[in-house]
């Protein structure tokens, strides 16, 4: 029997999903509403996680919130030079892993008004807002050099 390639339908699904920040909420909204940014500690081992986490890896604890940043250290960068589909920005795209003040994790985000020859580790940055924030990461637009 002679192999047939198998008949195929290509369709364009949209989907739209609704879901909840659960016990994190709080980081988005206070992004949203009060341009803070929040992290969370553990009771016990006092590590300071940004992004938030709602329980520690480490001691498996509920965390309690503490405010960090706006401002931060450069911890490591990339420039991406190719688009992507689900990114508004054009390339190039820096981005960086940012040690925000006061938390023991990093934050990986843009990097804005910077000349691209001139990112490096170590570079202290500060956090710039979107005018309208709606509740998502993307309300914070980018990091800037101080």
């Amino acid at each position: 029997m002679a192999h047939e390639e198998p008949l195929k339908a290509r369709y364009d699904v949209e989907l739209s999903y609704n879901w909840t920040y659960g016990r994190i909420s709080r980081f988005f909204r206070e992004l949203r509403d009060n341009k803070k940014i929040m992290g969370t500690r553990c009771p016990e081992c006092k590590i300071v996680f940004c992004p938030p986490l709602s329980d520690c890896p480490k001691c498996y604890v509920p965390m309690e919130w503490v405010e960090v940043g706006p401002r931060g250290t450069i911890v490591a960068y990339s420039i991406s030079y190719v688009p992507a589909l689900w990114i508004e920005r054009k390339p190039p795209l820096p981005m960086a892993l940012i040690k925000l003040d006061g938390a023991d994790t990093s934050f990986l985000h843009y990097l804005g008004e910077i000349d691209l020859d001139k990112i490096a580790n170590d570079i202290r940055v500060e956090v710039v807002f979107n005018e309208e924030r709606k509740g998502y990461i993307t309300d914070i637009d980018y990091f800037r050099p101080i």
